[in-house]
């Protein structure tokens, strides 16, 4: 299955569906963000001086009835995740929300003090630009690459966002690190390329419909994980990119701070604006995939990284 091309342009089906405006969430979660809002402002790099608040945190709240049922059809049938870097992992809904009980959202961080702003108006008026209403996850993708003498090991850690209302809109950051915590800084998508996903990290997002993708070009961006915890079973990918490859669920901890969108290709306004959430008190739901090539996975999926330079 080939893979889609960064900052391009991929076809797919756009996705409606039933989902839940930022009142709604704002108005559930109101009490978890009472108790939320010292631990999120306190948190710091213990290696370095405190980092400022983001300007979202993800706290969690309750399936409402027959919420996570719909989701999870919509994204299916949609084929809704389809995400640059990792390609159509549509048929993953399921496994990243596993849990039944509740589901991890982004709400408006009471520690956060202007500064560098994301769309907040915009957001409350419409879903078109990243927003905390919209749908939140997390990877982890290990490639042994037997192909290659010797053989050779890449990691690649993600946060991935995709718009409820229109799935062809969907977000990233993406990092190469062999350890399961670290904090880049800057996020650099050009370097990020230029190196075959094999260095630093890289950040943007994508609107299918107008062709429009904004990336982050080392301004002050920064991509941090500080755990990652995977006590589901593997079990085999039986569909998408990663065919043939081991699974399991788990939960992600990090944040994307003050990374500075700027648009890189089409005309779809705005020119620019900035994503900043913080998930390290509350993880988004992940999946890690580690996938053996030339077998039993049958493409060398992450491998096609190489194949994604900046488009001219």
């Amino acid at each position: 299955m080939g893979l889609p091309v960064v900052r391009g342009v991929t076809s797919g089906r756009l996705g409606t569906g039933i989902y839940f405006a930022q009142e709604q969430v704002m108005a559930t979660t109101r009490l978890v963000l009472a108790l939320l809002a010292a631990s999120a402002a306190g948190c710091s790099d213990a290696s370095g001086p405190p980092e400022p608040p983001a300007e979202y945190v993800a706290v969690r709240r309750a399936w409402a009835p027959g919420e996570r049922a719909a989701l999870i059809q919509r994204i299916t049938t949609n084929r809704e995740y389809n995400f640059p870097y990792v390609g159509d992992i549509s048929d993953l809904a399921p496994q990243l929300y596993a849990d039944t009980d509740s589901i991890v959202v982004l709400v408006r961080n009471p520690a956060f003090q202007g500064g560098v702003r994301g769309p907040v108006a915009a957001a409350a008026a419409s879903l078109q630009m990243f927003s905390p209403a919209w749908n939140f996850v997390a990877m982890k993708l290990t490639e042994v690459d037997n192909a290659v003498a010797p053989p050779d090991t890449l990691f690649w850690h993600l946060a991935l966002w995709v718009d409820p209302a229109d799935g062809g809109n969907h977000g990233y950051a993406i990092a190469f690190s062999r350890s399961n915590t670290f904090n880049i800084n800057p996020i650099n998508s050009a370097v990020f390329d230029a190196s075959f996903g094999t260095s630093g990290a890289a950040a943007g997002e994508v609107h299918l419909a107008t062709g429009t993708t904004w990336v982050d070009d080392a301004r002050g961006g920064r991509f941090r994980i500080t755990s990652q915890v995977y006590p589901g079973a593997f079990m085999t990918v039986t569909s998408g990119p990663f065919l043939g490859g081991q699974m399991r669920t788990g939960t992600a901890y990090g944040r994307v701070l003050n990374s500075n969108f700027v648009r890189d290709s089409g005309t779809e306004a705005p020119s620019s604006f900035t994503v900043s959430y913080d998930y390290r008190d509350t993880g988004l739901p992940a999946v890690e995939i580690v996938c053996v090539f030339p077998t039993p996975c049958t493409t060398n999926a992450l491998r096609q990284l190489s194949l994604r330079g900046r488009q001219p």
